[in-house]
């Protein structure tokens, strides 16, 4: 028995653009994901981190004049481990003194160095001291994919 049409769609409530309720099995159209996120917004992705380097080998060095901080690595291992310029990273290290999220600035990795953003700053630290460190990139992941497809409202079903 195939259902009336306003079985599977409705419309729009910011825009009047039509949505998919229910997934017809006849059709390849997702349904619109819905969400309490306020009048035509969308939520914030999330944040996820993935390792790319663990190691305690790894200085850090303050901004000096014109020069940038830099992270240093006395193994040379930043370009093996696919670090690239302008990344978004996060520092983790055994003494905490510079953990936090930093940006590599452009033409900013070389294999024993990576410098930061003129934004970014860091503490003097020599390997030693900072222990075990890992440096992460950072990635983000939309926590909803879609919403009305024209406004991209997730409150579009009144």
């Amino acid at each position: 028995m195939v259902e009336n049409r306003d079985y599977y769609v409705y419309h729009c409530k910011i825009c009047g653009m039509e949505c998919v309720k229910i997934r017809n099995p006849e059709s390849s159209v997702p349904v619109t994901k819905l969400g309490n996120y306020g009048d035509n917004a969308t939520p914030t992705p999330s944040q996820l981190a993935e390792i790319l380097y663990t190691a305690s080998t790894i200085s850090f060095t303050i901004e000096s004049g014109d020069d940038p901080a830099k992270i240093s690595d006395s193994a040379s291992k930043f370009t093996d481990s696919r670090f690239l310029s302008e990344m978004n990273i996060r520092i983790a290290t055994t003494s905490g003194t510079n953990d936090g999220d930093y940006s590599i600035a452009a033409r900013g990795v070389s294999k024993g160095e990576i410098r930061l953003s003129s934004d970014d700053s860091l503490t003097t630290e020599n390997a030693a001291t900072a222990g075990e460190v890992s440096i992460s990139r950072l990635l983000y992941e939309p926590s909803v994919t879609t919403g009305c497809s024209f406004c991209g409202s997730l409150n579009s079903k009144g």
